[in-house]
């Protein structure tokens, strides 16, 4: 029955004379499209941080705002999708995300980047979910979330390591700023196959954007925001030594405080009280903390391994990324696999994807000396991103399942203020100011052997600093193993509630529920 939904199924939003099997692979081009743009790119930070006089601080946090962006958008998906049309919708998402390509690079100050950042990863979703909401009766035919959920993050979180690989490349052999010409050129490629090939097409009168709590979005966006601020620059600025920091601090307590407020005393906040209310809401913004904090490990620890003691070339670095993907591709057919098929138990996956991510840490442990071949590091790389995507996959539909249609969305953006907000910036500055502390102690070990009224060769001092960098990074990645031990026992004794899986809806039943708000 569910192949023969999949038959008839026909995307509406294409004029007439496109060919139907042409339809689905329009759509995965500009999927794909905005998976590749947005207003910063990972592998050119080193080469922005030069080029605009900004710190390498001030560049993961315009990173960091493009991701609160995306995340800020989930509560508003529907009331956007019911009130313009598909081609409208895109069409806005391309032209924007090409105009924040092409101004960023002119800006030098780093509020406005920050604004513009946010933006461009608000717009950058609006054109993600517009090709994802439409795909869905394709790519799951019986309106699975386990099979649809494995598509999207193997998507969204697997496809960029293929976009880095192509950045790195564009970046060694031209510049950082051709990247966003990549982008915008793209972007305006999808402009006219949007506009060329697709009519305004609506299955249902369109709901106006009344009753939209902006300011409640603006509120929580301060909130997030100032508590990223703080932690990003705690190490850089001296912590609440700062009054920028504790300024920071205090604008996040007061805007949360008022929104609490505004939740209980307004009729339609944006983020309703019942959200927080769900049941074991508060394990999965811990799990993902701790996801967080452990993917912190490759972010800093490897990063710096790799770089300072390997002291491999961008080009070099950049063909891990091919294992990085092909965990996630796997992590995305196994969540599928077990979930849909084996029908296993959420917390079941959820323990063998944080499992995978220890494996990774402690097969690292054993590899961290100055004589490790890049090809040691595959197989750590593909347990990762392997255990990231399960994890994903296996907290996200927990949560859709036990989890009314009405909240899930404010739910999803709740978990994004961890899994795509605080939890990277806690985690790098832990290990920033942990190896920090380790190579001062290490080096003070050495004091007999690094002894500047000496005559030392450059040779022997680098020798030094390599061993101390060893030693401080393999001690980490030794309290990391103790660390994800931990959270292993906790998810083992943890409780997840019971649930009854549930369905995607229609987009008729979503319309219905959306026009009654």
């Amino acid at each position: 029955m569910s192949t023969n939904n999949a038959v008839a199924f026909r995307f509406d939003s294409f004029k007439e004379w496109v060919p139907d099997k042409l339809r689905f692979w329009i759509y995965i081009f500009i999927l794909l499209v905005f998976q590749l743009t947005g207003s910063i790119y990972f592998p050119s930070m080193p080469n922005m941080v030069g080029s605009l006089s900004i710190s390498m601080n001030d560049a993961k946090m315009i990173s960091h705002a493009m991701l609160i962006g995306i995340t800020f958008y989930f509560p508003l998906a529907f009331r956007l999708k019911f009130r313009f049309t598909n081609r409208t919708n895109l069409l806005i998402a391309a032209l924007g995300v090409a105009v924040c390509n092409l101004v960023i690079p002119q800006i030098e100050s780093t509020p406005l980047l920050i604004i513009l950042s946010f933006v461009c990863g608000f717009l950058r979703l609006l054109g993600t979910f517009e090709c994802l909401s439409t795909l869905l009766p394709k790519i799951a035919p019986t309106h699975n979330y386990s099979v649809f959920l494995s598509f999207v993050f193997v998507t969204v979180l697997g496809v960029i390591h293929l976009f880095d690989i192509l950045c790195v490349n564009i970046i060694y052999y031209y510049d950082w700023h051709h990247m966003h010409y990549l982008a915008i050129g793209l972007l305006l490629i999808t402009v006219l196959i949007v506009f060329v090939l697709m009519r305004p097409f609506r299955f249902a009168p369109k709901i106006p954007l009344y009753g939209i709590d902006w300011l409640g979005m603006l509120l929580w966006s301060i909130f997030i925001l100032s508590l990223i601020f703080a932690v990003q620059y705690g190490e850089q600025m001296d912590w609440l030594h700062s009054p920028f920091i504790r300024a920071a601090i205090g604008i996040s307590t007061l805007s949360l405080a008022i929104n609490i407020g505004r939740m209980i005393y307004i009729r339609h906040p944006f983020l309703e009280i019942n959200a927080f209310r769900k049941r074991n809401l508060v394990n999965l913004l811990i799990l993902f903390l701790f996801l967080g904090i452990l993917l912190s490990v490759k972010n800093v620890l490897q990063n710096r391994f790799i770089g300072a003691v390997l002291q491999f070339d961008p080009l070099n670095t950049a063909t891990l990324k091919w294992f990085e993907f092909a965990g996630a591709l796997l992590g995305g057919i196994f969540s599928w696999y077990t979930l849909s098929r084996l029908n296993w138990s959420h917390k079941f996956l959820a323990f063998i994807g944080m499992l995978s991510v220890v494996i990774y840490i402690a097969i690292s442990y054993f590899l961290i000396t100055p004589h490790t071949n890049i090809e040691k590091l595959f197989l750590p790389l593909i347990f990762l991103e392997f255990g990231h995507i399960v994890v994903f996959v296996s907290l996200t539909v927990y949560a859709q399942a036990t989890t009314p249609f009405r909240y899930y969305f404010q739910v999803i953006c709740i978990l994004g203020f961890i899994r795509t907000g605080i939890a990277s910036p806690i985690g790098d500055a832990i290990y920033n100011r942990a190896l920090t502390g380790l190579m001062t102690k290490h080096f003070a070990a050495t004091d007999s052997a690094f002894n500047p009224s000496l005559m030392m060769s450059s040779t022997d001092i680098g020798s030094i600093i390599t061993t101390v960098q060893v030693s401080a990074i393999k001690e980490l990645y030794g309290w990391s193993v103790i660390l994800g031990a931990l959270i292993l026992i906790a998810i083992a004794l943890s409780r997840f509630k019971p649930h009854v899986s549930r369905r995607i809806p229609s987009l008729e039943q979503l319309y219905k529920v959306v026009s009654r708000k």
